[in-house]
Protein backbone atom coordinates (compact mmCIF):
# COMPACT_ATOMS: atom_id res chain seq x y z
CA UNK A 1 0.00 0.00 0.00
CA UNK A 2 2.68 2.32 0.78
CA UNK A 3 4.28 1.79 -2.25
CA UNK A 4 1.52 2.42 -4.70
CA UNK A 5 0.86 5.45 -2.35
CA UNK A 6 4.68 6.53 -3.08
CA UNK A 7 4.39 6.56 -6.81
CA UNK A 8 2.08 7.64 -9.71
CA UNK A 9 0.27 4.58 -11.67
CA UNK A 10 2.16 3.45 -14.11
CA UNK A 11 5.81 4.11 -13.09
CA UNK A 12 7.79 1.87 -15.47
CA UNK A 13 10.49 2.12 -13.38
CA UNK A 14 9.37 0.65 -9.97
CA UNK A 15 7.12 -1.55 -12.30
CA UNK A 16 10.29 -3.31 -14.13
CA UNK A 17 11.55 -4.04 -10.21
CA UNK A 18 8.28 -5.45 -9.16
CA UNK A 19 8.38 -8.27 -11.95
CA UNK A 20 11.53 -10.07 -10.31
CA UNK A 21 11.10 -8.36 -6.51
CA UNK A 22 8.07 -8.28 -4.38
CA UNK A 23 7.53 -4.65 -2.84
CA UNK A 24 9.24 -5.88 0.68
CA UNK A 25 12.02 -6.87 -0.69
CA UNK A 26 12.22 -3.60 -2.87
CA UNK A 27 11.93 -1.61 0.40
CA UNK A 28 14.14 -4.48 2.82
CA UNK A 29 16.69 -4.28 0.10
CA UNK A 30 16.75 -0.61 -0.48
CA UNK A 31 16.33 -1.09 -4.05
CA UNK A 32 13.70 1.61 -4.26
CA UNK A 33 15.11 5.40 -6.08
CA UNK A 34 15.97 7.48 -3.01
CA UNK A 35 13.34 9.40 -3.22
CA UNK A 36 10.74 7.06 -3.01
CA UNK A 37 12.92 5.01 -0.37
CA UNK A 38 12.21 8.26 1.99
CA UNK A 39 7.78 8.25 1.24
CA UNK A 40 7.75 4.69 2.72
CA UNK A 41 7.42 5.26 6.31
CA UNK A 42 6.05 2.99 9.24
CA UNK A 43 3.59 6.09 9.99
CA UNK A 44 3.03 6.50 6.36
CA UNK A 45 1.63 2.31 6.60
CA UNK A 46 -0.50 2.76 9.41
CA UNK A 47 -2.20 5.72 8.11
CA UNK A 48 -2.85 4.06 4.70
CA UNK A 49 -4.47 1.31 6.81
CA UNK A 50 -6.43 3.27 8.58
CA UNK A 51 -7.73 4.63 5.62
CA UNK A 52 -8.69 1.83 4.10
CA UNK A 53 -10.57 0.73 7.12
CA UNK A 54 -12.79 3.56 6.74
CA UNK A 55 -13.34 3.58 3.56
CA UNK A 56 -14.89 0.11 4.10
CA UNK A 57 -11.95 -1.06 1.65
CA UNK A 58 -9.69 -3.89 1.02
CA UNK A 59 -5.86 -4.09 -1.05
CA UNK A 60 -5.67 -6.71 -3.36
CA UNK A 61 -2.20 -7.65 -4.25
CA UNK A 62 -1.18 -10.26 -7.25
CA UNK A 63 -1.09 -13.36 -4.75
CA UNK A 64 -4.30 -12.74 -3.93
CA UNK A 65 -7.19 -15.01 -5.23
CA UNK A 66 -9.11 -12.50 -6.38
CA UNK A 67 -6.76 -10.44 -8.11
CA UNK A 68 -7.69 -9.69 -11.67
CA UNK A 69 -5.28 -12.53 -13.79
CA UNK A 70 -5.18 -9.46 -16.68
CA UNK A 71 -3.09 -7.33 -14.53
CA UNK A 72 -0.47 -9.91 -15.28
CA UNK A 73 -0.15 -9.22 -19.29
CA UNK A 74 0.63 -5.95 -18.24
CA UNK A 75 4.61 -6.41 -17.20
CA UNK A 76 5.93 -3.53 -15.70
CA UNK A 77 3.15 -1.85 -16.15
CA UNK A 78 0.70 -3.93 -13.74
CA UNK A 79 -0.26 -2.29 -10.80
CA UNK A 80 1.34 -2.80 -7.38
CA UNK A 81 -1.69 -3.23 -5.54
CA UNK A 82 -5.52 -2.06 -6.08
CA UNK A 83 -8.37 -1.00 -3.07
CA UNK A 84 -11.21 -2.47 -3.91
CA UNK A 85 -14.32 -1.48 -2.51
CA UNK A 86 -17.89 -3.39 -2.38
CA UNK A 87 -19.87 -6.53 -1.90
CA UNK A 88 -19.94 -8.47 -5.17
CA UNK A 89 -17.12 -11.41 -6.92
CA UNK A 90 -16.77 -10.48 -10.07
CA UNK A 91 -16.83 -13.84 -12.60
CA UNK A 92 -13.76 -14.67 -14.36
CA UNK A 93 -15.57 -14.49 -17.48
CA UNK A 94 -14.97 -10.21 -18.12
CA UNK A 95 -15.85 -7.86 -21.01
CA UNK A 96 -15.09 -3.86 -20.49
CA UNK A 97 -17.50 -1.28 -22.20
CA UNK A 98 -17.00 2.61 -22.77
CA UNK A 99 -17.25 5.72 -24.69
CA UNK A 100 -18.42 8.88 -24.52
CA UNK A 101 -19.10 11.10 -22.13
CA UNK A 102 -21.23 13.06 -24.15
CA UNK A 103 -23.27 10.40 -25.72
CA UNK A 104 -26.57 10.29 -27.57
CA UNK A 105 -29.96 8.46 -26.71
CA UNK A 106 -28.72 5.48 -29.63
CA UNK A 107 -25.72 5.09 -27.66
CA UNK A 108 -27.13 5.17 -24.30
CA UNK A 109 -29.26 2.58 -25.18
CA UNK A 110 -27.45 0.34 -27.28
CA UNK A 111 -24.69 0.28 -23.82
CA UNK A 112 -27.56 -0.47 -21.38
CA UNK A 113 -28.92 -3.52 -23.35
CA UNK A 114 -25.21 -4.76 -24.40
CA UNK A 115 -24.85 -4.91 -20.68
CA UNK A 116 -27.72 -6.00 -19.69
CA UNK A 117 -27.52 -9.10 -21.78
CA UNK A 118 -23.62 -9.66 -21.28
CA UNK A 119 -24.53 -10.31 -17.40
CA UNK A 120 -27.47 -12.26 -17.87
CA UNK A 121 -25.05 -14.84 -19.68
CA UNK A 122 -22.73 -14.70 -15.82
CA UNK A 123 -20.42 -11.79 -17.71
CA UNK A 124 -18.81 -9.18 -15.32
CA UNK A 125 -18.90 -5.95 -17.51
CA UNK A 126 -16.36 -3.39 -16.73
CA UNK A 127 -15.88 0.61 -17.32
CA UNK A 128 -14.71 3.42 -15.81
CA UNK A 129 -17.84 5.17 -14.24
CA UNK A 130 -18.46 7.90 -16.17
CA UNK A 131 -21.16 9.80 -17.25
CA UNK A 132 -22.75 8.73 -20.52
CA UNK A 133 -21.93 5.43 -22.02
CA UNK A 134 -19.89 3.91 -18.74
CA UNK A 135 -22.96 5.11 -16.63
CA UNK A 136 -25.10 3.39 -18.97
CA UNK A 137 -23.08 -0.03 -19.02
CA UNK A 138 -22.66 -0.06 -15.07
CA UNK A 139 -26.78 0.88 -14.68
CA UNK A 140 -27.47 -2.04 -17.74
CA UNK A 141 -25.50 -4.48 -15.66
CA UNK A 142 -27.28 -3.92 -12.73
CA UNK A 143 -31.04 -3.55 -13.69
CA UNK A 144 -30.40 -7.57 -15.01
CA UNK A 145 -29.39 -8.14 -11.68
CA UNK A 146 -25.55 -8.44 -12.60
CA UNK A 147 -21.76 -7.68 -11.37
CA UNK A 148 -19.99 -4.68 -12.50
CA UNK A 149 -16.85 -2.79 -11.62
CA UNK A 150 -15.93 0.78 -11.73
CA UNK A 151 -12.51 1.22 -12.31
CA UNK A 152 -11.53 5.20 -10.22
CA UNK A 153 -9.00 7.32 -11.53
CA UNK A 154 -9.27 8.38 -8.03
CA UNK A 155 -9.70 7.22 -4.43
CA UNK A 156 -12.62 4.56 -3.92
CA UNK A 157 -13.88 6.58 -1.14
CA UNK A 158 -14.69 9.88 -3.35
CA UNK A 159 -15.41 8.24 -6.64
CA UNK A 160 -15.77 11.06 -9.03
CA UNK A 161 -17.67 12.40 -10.92
CA UNK A 162 -20.14 13.14 -7.66
CA UNK A 163 -22.81 13.18 -10.21
CA UNK A 164 -22.82 9.37 -10.38
CA UNK A 165 -22.98 9.09 -6.74
CA UNK A 166 -26.08 6.85 -5.71
CA UNK A 167 -25.06 4.64 -8.95
CA UNK A 168 -21.73 3.66 -7.53
CA UNK A 169 -23.50 3.18 -4.07
CA UNK A 170 -25.31 1.15 -6.06
CA UNK A 171 -22.58 -0.91 -7.76
CA UNK A 172 -20.76 -1.40 -4.49
CA UNK A 173 -24.12 -3.99 -3.84
CA UNK A 174 -23.32 -6.51 -6.18
CA UNK A 175 -19.88 -5.45 -7.06
CA UNK A 176 -17.13 -3.00 -6.68
CA UNK A 177 -15.39 0.36 -7.23
CA UNK A 178 -11.66 -0.17 -7.67
CA UNK A 179 -8.35 2.20 -7.92
CA UNK A 180 -5.01 1.87 -7.23
CA UNK A 181 -4.33 5.19 -5.92
CA UNK A 182 -5.30 5.28 -2.05
CA UNK A 183 -8.57 6.20 -0.70
CA UNK A 184 -8.50 9.86 -0.50
CA UNK A 185 -6.86 10.74 -3.67
CA UNK A 186 -7.81 13.06 -6.34
CA UNK A 187 -8.43 11.75 -9.88
CA UNK A 188 -6.29 13.97 -12.06
CA UNK A 189 -6.37 14.28 -15.09
CA UNK A 190 -3.83 12.28 -15.94
CA UNK A 191 -4.53 9.42 -14.34
CA UNK A 192 -7.63 8.95 -16.37
CA UNK A 193 -5.72 7.75 -19.35
CA UNK A 194 -3.37 5.56 -17.59
CA UNK A 195 -6.36 3.71 -15.81
CA UNK A 196 -7.66 2.72 -18.89
CA UNK A 197 -4.66 0.01 -19.25
CA UNK A 198 -6.76 -1.19 -16.67
CA UNK A 199 -9.99 -1.58 -18.25
CA UNK A 200 -8.60 -2.85 -20.96
CA UNK A 201 -6.14 -5.81 -19.67
CA UNK A 202 -9.18 -7.05 -17.29
CA UNK A 203 -11.48 -7.66 -20.11
CA UNK A 204 -11.03 -10.55 -22.36
CA UNK A 205 -12.73 -8.28 -24.94
CA UNK A 206 -13.33 -4.47 -25.04
CA UNK A 207 -16.72 -2.88 -26.69
CA UNK A 208 -16.25 0.91 -27.99
CA UNK A 209 -19.89 2.57 -28.12
CA UNK A 210 -19.73 6.35 -29.41
CA UNK A 211 -16.58 7.63 -29.35
CA UNK A 212 -15.05 10.40 -30.99
CA UNK A 213 -11.48 9.72 -32.41
CA UNK A 214 -9.08 11.31 -29.94
CA UNK A 215 -10.73 10.04 -26.41
CA UNK A 216 -10.29 7.94 -23.43
CA UNK A 217 -12.38 5.34 -25.10
CA UNK A 218 -10.11 4.96 -28.04
CA UNK A 219 -7.02 5.27 -25.60
CA UNK A 220 -9.02 2.08 -23.75
CA UNK A 221 -9.09 0.04 -27.08
CA UNK A 222 -5.56 0.96 -27.71
CA UNK A 223 -4.27 -0.95 -24.80
CA UNK A 224 -6.70 -3.83 -25.36
CA UNK A 225 -4.64 -3.97 -28.62
CA UNK A 226 -1.60 -4.18 -27.71
CA UNK A 227 -2.46 -6.69 -25.46
CA UNK A 228 -3.53 -8.74 -28.14
CA UNK A 229 -7.12 -8.68 -26.80
CA UNK A 230 -10.49 -8.67 -28.55
CA UNK A 231 -11.46 -4.87 -29.62
CA UNK A 232 -15.20 -4.89 -30.48
CA UNK A 233 -16.90 -1.45 -31.81
CA UNK A 234 -20.80 -0.40 -32.64
CA UNK A 235 -21.77 1.47 -35.41
CA UNK A 236 -23.67 5.13 -35.81
CA UNK A 237 -24.88 7.08 -37.84
CA UNK A 238 -22.21 7.70 -40.69
CA UNK A 239 -22.76 11.24 -40.43
CA UNK A 240 -22.41 11.38 -36.20
CA UNK A 241 -19.02 12.65 -34.79
CA UNK A 242 -19.66 10.56 -31.56
CA UNK A 243 -19.33 7.41 -33.49
CA UNK A 244 -16.49 8.75 -35.62
CA UNK A 245 -14.01 6.96 -33.38
CA UNK A 246 -15.91 3.59 -33.42
CA UNK A 247 -16.05 3.74 -37.67
CA UNK A 248 -12.44 4.36 -37.66
CA UNK A 249 -11.53 1.18 -35.07
CA UNK A 250 -13.59 -0.41 -37.45
CA UNK A 251 -11.50 0.44 -40.73
CA UNK A 252 -8.42 -0.61 -38.40
CA UNK A 253 -10.12 -4.10 -37.76
CA UNK A 254 -11.67 -4.08 -34.68
CA UNK A 255 -15.03 -6.04 -34.88
CA UNK A 256 -18.52 -5.01 -35.75
CA UNK A 257 -20.85 -5.70 -33.15
CA UNK A 258 -24.69 -4.88 -32.66
CA UNK A 259 -25.64 -7.04 -29.52
CA UNK A 260 -24.32 -9.03 -26.52
CA UNK A 261 -24.68 -12.16 -28.80
CA UNK A 262 -22.19 -10.90 -31.10
CA UNK A 263 -19.37 -9.94 -28.43
CA UNK A 264 -20.37 -13.43 -26.78
CA UNK A 265 -19.49 -14.79 -30.13
CA UNK A 266 -15.70 -12.98 -30.71
CA UNK A 267 -14.86 -14.00 -27.10
CA UNK A 268 -16.02 -17.91 -26.51
CA UNK A 269 -12.99 -18.81 -28.21
CA UNK A 270 -10.99 -17.82 -25.21
CA UNK A 271 -13.64 -19.47 -22.71
CA UNK A 272 -13.94 -22.28 -24.44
Amino acid sequence: MALSAAVEPGDIIIGKLLLNHSAVELFRQRLLPAKVFTEITVEKIHSLEEATKQSNARYLIPTDEQWPTGFNFLGPLSPAGIWVRGNGVPSAQTVSIVGARSCTSYGENMASQIAADLVASQITVISGGAFGIDAAAHKGAMWAGGCTVAVLAGGVDVPYPKGNFDMFERIMETGWLVSEVPPGSIPLKHRFLIRNRLIAAWSVGTVVVEARIRSGAISTASHANNLGLEVMAVPGQVTSPSSSGCHQLIRDGATLVTSAAEVIQQISPVYV
